[in-house]
């Protein structure tokens, strides 16, 4: 994983149970160099879409994974040497102090503060999920992480790389994007979580596959509105649904020109990288 790679991410990363993820930094077990990476290309994955039998969403499945679980936008994939993928997993809330294993009230599955910083969050919800499964806390480390820029109504997102160390898995690698949104008038609060793990010694050969996954991810129409909305009914003078939707739509498409704005700049040193860069950046005639 080049420096340079994971600042593109950033550049162009969306929020889940929304859009399309448009794209994911690798898994990282070392330090990222930054010297130019001069290996070809890895051929693509080819993956069957998978389609919840309610329709909400669809992804693809690699060869040699299975759907194991999932509805209502939230696709669980397994790999066959421990590998993981939650698209969409929606983890609700009640906004309190934090205590392992303490779940809130009905039906939030976790309490926590929701003023805490995102990164905090995460781990709560590490720690909370390990003591659900009766294992011990794992012992998490930050190798990448940055929040996204997104309108006031999303609140919180940002993208992750984390090293997980547990005496009942033993050391793996976890990449994805978490979102925090608003409290409703109940104060429950919905995180939404898109998250790839895999051991440790299969986590290189594993990240292609994740990334190809994250970016086959849809979710129907309709559905999106579903997911954002709150718990309970919006607090007094907090955002509809449909206006935290429609900012997000706004957001994704300056997230796309200023994508498409960096990549025509290195386009024009270096040369487009392809035929779709070259009709991007103005290099061919529309009518080509």
């Amino acid at each position: 994983m080049q420096i340079r790679d994971a600042m593109k991410f950033l550049r162009i990363a969306a929020v889940p149970a929304i859009s399309i993820i448009i794209g994911v930094p690798a898994f990282v077990s070392a330090p990222a160099q930054a010297k130019p990476s001069t290996a070809p290309a890895a051929p693509p994955v080819q993956l069957q879409t998978y389609t919840l039998p309610d329709r909400s969403a669809s992804a693809g499945v690699p060869a040699g994974w299975k759907a194991t679980g999932g509805a209502s936008g939230m696709i669980v994939l397994s790999g066959p040497q421990g590998e993981t993928i939650a698209l969409g997993q929606i983890i609700l809330a009640h906004d309190g102090p934090f205590q392992v294993g303490q779940k809130g009230p009905n039906p939030a599955v976790i309490t926590m503060p929701s003023s805490a910083k995102l990164s905090d969050k995460l781990l709560m919800i590490f720690q909370q999920t390990a003591a659900a499964s009766g294992e011990s806390a794992p012992q998490i480390k930050f190798i990448y992480g940055a929040l996204l820029q997104v309108p006031a109504a999303l609140r919180q997102c940002g993208v992750f790389v984390v090293s997980k160390n547990s005496g009942n898995t033993g050391a793996a690698a976890a990449i994805g994007v978490l979102c925090s949104l608003p409290d409703d008038s109940g104060q429950f609060f919905k995180n939404i979580l898109i998250i790839g793990s895999a051991p440790a010694a299969v986590a290189a050969q594993t990240e292609p596959i994740a990334l190809a996954v994250f970016k086959s991810y849809t979710i129907a129409p309709g559905w999106s509105q579903k997911i954002l909305s709150p718990f309970m009914s919006p607090a007094t003078g907090g955002p509809s649904t449909q206006e935290i939707v429609d900012s997000y739509t706004s957001a994704i498409m300056r997230q796309r020109a200023i994508d498409i704005g960096a990549q025509c700049t290195d386009a024009g040193l270096v040369g487009p990288s392809s035929f779709h860069q070259a009709y991007e950046c103005g290099d061919l005639p529309s009518d080509f």
